[in-house]
């Protein structure tokens, strides 16, 4: 017994496992057509800060019911998603203060049981020139007055209200992708015949 407490009591304390991160509703009532916000706070112990190695601030995404529009523009064109560093606007922001709020408009009543969802994605490290570790945390704040959110047991990978990606066990669907020189490559071409790493660059560096 005294070995498996003693583990756990030497086991590390990763700089993510330190960061709290909390939100709720800011409405004593919600009406349809009516405008509210949800206050979205991360603190951070004196010890642990958010890192610049993948992202220049955390980042929040926000998977909405169809009952909710995030106010804000929303971000279409290319042209639009590089001024802005490829963060598709109003699902997802950088969060530069420790205190956020997100406004929204009620557009629709509710379903029962509805939520928004919260994704924080952030690089965070101790502060002392240690490897800086990678944190995402899903918060789902029920679309409730006054409601404030839970730590989902299950994260999983939607955001905004068009973006059904891809889940652990789903079947990929095949796709072809133009390379620099112009050559087009399947993703048929490589299906049962290797290991296939899928994945994506931000633009933050």
């Amino acid at each position: 017994m005294l070995l498996p407490l003693a583990l756990a009591l030497a086991a590390p304390v990763l700089p993510a496992d330190e960061v709290r991160i909390t939100a709720s509703l800011d409405a004593t009532e919600l009406t349809v057509g009516g405008a509210f916000e949800i206050r979205l706070e991360i603190a951070f112990p004196a010890a642990v800060v958010a890192s610049e190695a993948g992202v220049p601030a955390p980042l929040l995404q926000l998977d909405v019911p169809p009952s909710v529009k995030l106010t804000g523009k929303t971000l279409t064109t290319l042209k639009e998603l590089r001024a802005n560093e490829f963060i598709a606007e109003p699902y997802e922001r950088l969060l530069e203060d420790t205190l956020s709020s997100i406004p929204f408009e009620l557009v629709s009543a509710p379903a029962e049981g509805a939520t928004i969802g919260l994704n924080v994605i952030a690089y965070v490290s101790a502060g002392d020139g240690s490897e800086p570790v990678f944190m995402r945390r899903r918060l789902e704040l029920p679309l409730v007055a006054g409601a404030t959110a839970t730590e989902a047991t299950e994260p999983n990978s939607r955001w905004g209200t068009d973006k059904a990606l891809l889940q652990i066990g789903d079947k990929l669907e095949p796709f072809a992708l133009p390379l620099a020189d112009g050559y087009e490559l399947s993703i048929a071409e490589w299906i049962g015949q290797s290991n296939i790493i899928l994945t994506t660059y931000r633009a933050h560096w």
